[in-house]
């Protein structure tokens, strides 16, 4: 447990990483949260995909069209700023940035830096919109306790190289980082944001660890026999065939031979995640192949429901995040209003630092017991050796380099929006 614990973003290009920036602010978070409607999310989903495939105008009329209903979310009238700002309308897209800025925007440093934005910052006028997102950043930090109860120190008394951090610090820049937070023996030794001011970050397949979390929770209050139930005991439908071999320990370890795909297009485009992960086949003997599996991670969710009685996002609240301090969080919900498993978490990096330092302190969190150093152990042990040597519950001891896949539907829509014949023929292989 001396080893430091990393997760691994294994996320495909354009799969389950695929998300826009969010700037909810803290109304919106789990603990004032305004749940859109099955409709309104439906449509931010066909609102994300038409901006993704360069229809501006269907985008702009999605999100203008749910901001009219009522739903002022500044995720919501970015979107339409983006839009408006693709299709070459300067002023709308002003007004819509002066919307989301008053709604609570927070992204300082997306709205810097976002190329689709990049129209936009040519105006005079951008400059105020931006002091207004600074000004959202603070207030939101001082409102979310963002970090509170992290003692502060210094590197030099840490005892961290200079050079090495300075290394750090220029590789981390070079490479887009939005935030990096760094902790030494418990202490807070420093936070960067290149440019910007912290926000809730999307935590992508990160999020999967922390639903490996929930579960180890739920197996401490007995409410979960062991990571060995199998999910029949939760999904009644699954006693039959091969489904009734499937444990839970199959769904977090990626050997529970479900039916997926190497990217999450499909999974998007399904109105029920947990529902589309039960009404799959089950392919391959359970425990015997190890793949990366975003629909299997997703019915973990509905397993935490029925074992708890809450959803995946309300019970981590009032478990997890609720005893660490965090209270500024969010979590992406699917058209059914389930909250997502394979990612859609959304944190502070200093929040989510806090998460990594109770795993090193083995389930402790300022002398109180928050998880068991059982579940600890299980999750950050490789657990089907032979099939994945780094891999735990979710969770992994070593950093693999991830395979980026492109689909072929990646590249028709790449070729629908201008990239060349010849490019086209080269990544295809």
């Amino acid at each position: 447990m001396r080893r430091s614990l990393l997760l691994v973003l294994m996320c495909s290009l354009l799969g389950a990483c695929a998300h826009a920036p969010d700037d909810r602010p803290a109304e919106s978070s789990l603990l004032k949260q305004w749940e859109p409607s099955p409709e309104i999310r439906q449509r931010l989903i066909d609102a994300e995909q038409a901006l993704q495939g360069g229809d501006f105008a269907k985008a702009l009329a999605l999100y203008e069209g749910t901001w009219a209903s009522g739903y002022h979310d500044p995720f919501v009238a970015y979107g339409a700023a983006a839009a408006a700002s693709h299709a070459g309308d300067a002023a709308k897209g002003l007004a819509w940035m002066r919307h989301s800025s008053n709604a609570g925007l927070s992204d300082v440093g997306g709205v810097r830096k976002d190329p689709s934005l990049s129209a936009l910052r040519a105006q005079p006028a951008f400059e105020a919109i931006v002091r207004r997102v600074q000004e959202n950043a603070r207030r939101i930090r001082a409102e979310g306790h963002v970090g509170r109860e992290l003692p502060a120190s210094t590197p030099e008394v840490e005892g961290l190289s200079a050079d090495a951090l300075a290394a750090l610090l220029k590789a981390a820049g070079e490479s887009g980082t939005s935030g990096l937070v760094l902790l030494r023996h418990g202490r807070l030794v420093g936070e960067w944001y290149f440019g910007g001011d912290t926000r809730r970050i999307e935590t992508m397949s990160a999020t999967k660890g922390v639903v490996a979390l929930a579960i180890g929770l739920l197996i401490d209050e007995g409410r979960i026999p062991s990571a060995d139930a199998p999910v029949s005991t939760f999904f009644p439908e699954w006693k039959q065939g091969r489904k009734a071999q499937v444990t839970l320990r199959h769904l977090l370890n990626h050997t529970s031979g479900l039916e997926a795909q190497r990217t999450a297009m499909d999974i998007y485009r399904s109105p029920d995640f947990v529902r589309y992960a039960l009404d799959a086949e089950v392919m391959d003997a359970p425990g015997s192949r190890f793949f990366y599996n975003n629909k299997a991670v997703n019915l973990l969710a509905g397993v935490v429901e029925r074992a708890s009685g809450e959803k995946l996002d309300a019970y981590l609240l009032r478990r997890l995040f609720a005893p660490l301090g965090i209270r500024d969080v969010a979590w992406q919900k699917d058209p059914a209003g389930n909250p997502l498993g394979m990612s859609g978490l959304r944190m502070h990096p200093l929040d989510f630092a806090k998460l990594g330092q109770l795993l090193l302190q083995r389930g402790q969190w300022q002398g109180r017991r928050i998880l068991s150093e059982a579940w600890i152990r299980e999750c950050t042990t490789p657990s089907v050796p032979a099939l994945s040597p780094t891999g735990g519950l979710l969770w992994w001891s070593l950093y693999e380099k991830a395979v980026k896949v492109i689909e072929p539907e990646m590249l028709d829509r790449a070729k629908a929006q201008g990239l060349s014949e010849e490019l086209v023929a080269r990544l295809r292989p």
